[in-house]
């Protein structure tokens, strides 16, 4: 207690304010009434409209500048370097969510593919005419596939982030039909696979 105590007060005002007012539910009670505790020392007991008018702007600045930062790590490809998934989904960082399950797709993908030598591939038996395939392009096929079915639940991630960012800010930070640009790409060449290997064989 003693030590949670004196970190929050290092925190400054805006942070406190922050905590008590507009994240209570991210923090635990103790954690908030040591905040409280803290305001009220400083004369914050009971702050004005205009004092939470700045706390507010405060957190959206703050949260702006992560959300800068993160895009730069992404660029820079630490995108399983940056932060949790426990707090991206805090954070309603969907763009990280979406990044991180689309790569996670991926590796079930191999993990699927792995298994098709032993009979466990999960997909290829979707397709009508599995017998003329080699067995390495059957590996590839449970990849692919596993992408374009999947795929689809980061892609709503993306579209959920990207419809709250203007088109210059989607542009800036190098989304491509309301995703980043090389999973556009990856999982439309996957779906198109999937239909056409698939579906139109069917029709």
């Amino acid at each position: 207690m003693n030590e949670l105590k004196k970190r929050y007060s290092k925190l400054s005002d805006n942070d406190l304010l922050v905590i008590v007012y507009f994240e209570s539910s991210d923090y635990t009670e103790k954690a908030i009434e040591i905040a409280k505790s803290i305001l009220d020392e400083r004369g914050l007991n009971n702050p004005s409209d205009d004092i939470l008018q700045q706390a507010k702007a405060y957190q959206s600045q703050i949260k702006e500048v992560q959300k800068d930062k993160f895009v730069e790590d992404i660029q820079s490809g630490d995108i399983f370097k940056t932060r949790a998934l426990k707090q991206a989904f805090k954070g309603k960082d969907y763009c990280f969510i979406g990044q991180w399950l689309f790569w996670f797709i991926v590796g079930y993908g191999f993990f699927s593919g792995l298994g098709i030598g032993i009979g466990k591939g999960k997909w290829i038996d979707l397709i009508p005419f599995v017998e003329p395939i080699k067995s390495e392009w059957l590996f590839i096929i449970e990849i692919v596939f596993n992408i374009a079915i999947f795929g689809m639940f980061p892609v709503i991630f993306f579209i959920i982030y990207s419809l709250k960012l203007s088109p210059e800010k989607r542009k800036e930070r190098g989304l491509f039909f309301l995703m980043p640009k090389y999973i556009f790409f990856i999982y439309v060449i996957s779906l198109f696979l999937f239909v056409t290997i698939v579906v139109l064989p069917r029709l």
